[in-house]
């Protein structure tokens, strides 16, 4: 074979080949396999569905706890949702959630990105993430990267660029020149004022579940908040209508607060002398202590002891009275009763004794009235005695 026979050769076996590989999708470097890669051995596959993967390329490590528990094999992008699905291969040892997160992250701030798998974070973990397991893009998310980050500072520094930086820093060095001590105070409360707040952190979050409670009770509550807001117009009108008479009656109670604190001011030696006079009394009343209460009780059951109620049972309360008049009969009225001492009979001129009053024993003003009497005819005692008596008298004359 001549020398131009190879060359033409080995020119139709390099174009075979760049067709051969343009027909399975060559994709440059990334498309070469390297040697070794964290997910040696047994392993299974799954694929995570992110909206933006930034720099991220193939054979990226896969991160469980900071530890590369398997890398990407290729990343691909899906017109169909528009998200980016990264397909990764992870040891068979290791043992994840089935709604378990992925994060892209960077080892350091120039570092190169990786995907870290996690335990979720707001709810128990459940199942297991097997081989051809989906991570949806609702867990998935990723972190600013160092482009990102100084593009939107420079966005902040009134649409400036990151040249404005050491303008800024030289101002700064200004502003705080002399002012050390005060700022290092001012750093100090800072931090007691963020240790605090770390230390109140349960508080806080009480206090904000508390609002996120009170927040529902008044969304369950809008129809009824809607409908004092649409009532609150007309009340607010019936006020404003009655605004004269509100005014007047405001300017009214002025002139009476005025009167009164003049009233009181004038009368104010007499009600101090008032209630100097009203000590004594007081201090009297507080004296008598318990004495005063019990005593007014028996008001309540005179004539009888307020424990009436427990000698006698019932309702009522029967009385028996003897009352013997006659020692006010004998001694007002000379009468010859049975039950009167015996009376002296006083001799006449002619032999015979008649009967005499006796009043020695009658007090001067007795007497007196007895010789005031007229000297009229005197009805039978016994009979008139028998009457109101009912004949309870024995022994006396008919």
């Amino acid at each position: 074979m001549t020398r131009a026979g190879r060359r033409t050769r080995l020119a139709g076996l390099a174009l075979a080949g760049l067709i051969a590989l343009s027909g399975c999708g060559f994709k440059g470097a990334y498309s070469l396999p390297l040697p070794g890669g964290n997910a040696t051995g047994a392993a299974y596959h799954v694929t995570a569905i992110f909206d933006n993967v930034q720099d991220l390329v193939p054979d990226s490590a896969v991160r469980v706890d900071d530890v590369a528990v398997g890398d990407v094999t290729s990343i691909t992008y899906d017109p169909k949702d528009n998200k980016a699905h990264v397909h990764m291969r992870i040891k068979k040892s290791v043992h994840l959630p089935a709604n378990a997160v992925a994060t892209l992250e960077q080892t350091t701030l120039l570092g190169e990105k990786y995907i870290a798998i996690d335990f979720p974070q707001n709810q128990a973990a459940t199942g297991q993430l097997r081989d051809g397991a989906v991570i949806p893009y609702q867990r998935t998310s990723d972190l600013p990267d160092v482009e990102q980050l100084f593009g939107a500072l420079s966005a902040v520094l009134n649409g400036g660029d990151l040249q404005d930086l050491q303008t800024i820093n030289i101002e700064i060095s200004k502003a705080l020149t002399g002012r050390e001590a005060a700022v290092k105070d001012a750093l100090s409360q800072l931090d007691t004022f963020v240790t605090s707040l770390n230390g109140q952190r349960q508080q806080i979050v009480r206090a904000l579940d508390a609002l996120d409670r009170f927040s529902g009770q008044l969304a369950k509550g809008n129809a009824d908040i809607a409908t004092a807001l649409d009532n609150l117009g007309p009340g607010l009108k019936v006020l404003a209508d009655e605004r004269a008479q509100f005014t007047t009656l405001l300017t009214d109670l002025a002139n009476f607060g005025r009167v009164a604190s003049h009233i009181i001011r004038s009368s104010r030696a007499q009600t101090v002398a008032g209630l100097r006079d009203l000590q004594p009394i007081l201090q009297h009343l507080s004296a008598a202590g318990t004495n005063l209460p019990h005593a007014l009780e028996l008001l309540v059951t005179y004539p009888f002891p307020r424990n009436i109620d427990k000698a006698v049972p019932g309702d009522y309360n029967g009385l028996y009275l003897s009352f013997n008049a006659d020692p006010v009969f004998c001694a007002l009225v000379p009468l010859p009763l049975p039950t009167c001492p015996s009376k002296p009979v006083a001799p006449t001129s002619t032999g015979t004794s008649k009967p005499t009053t006796k009043t020695s024993g009658l007090t001067k003003k007795a007497k007196r009235l007895l010789k005031k009497l007229p000297k009229l005819p005197l009805p039978d005692p016994g009979n008139v005695l028998e009457q109101l008596l009912g004949g309870g008298l024995t022994g006396v004359g008919r």
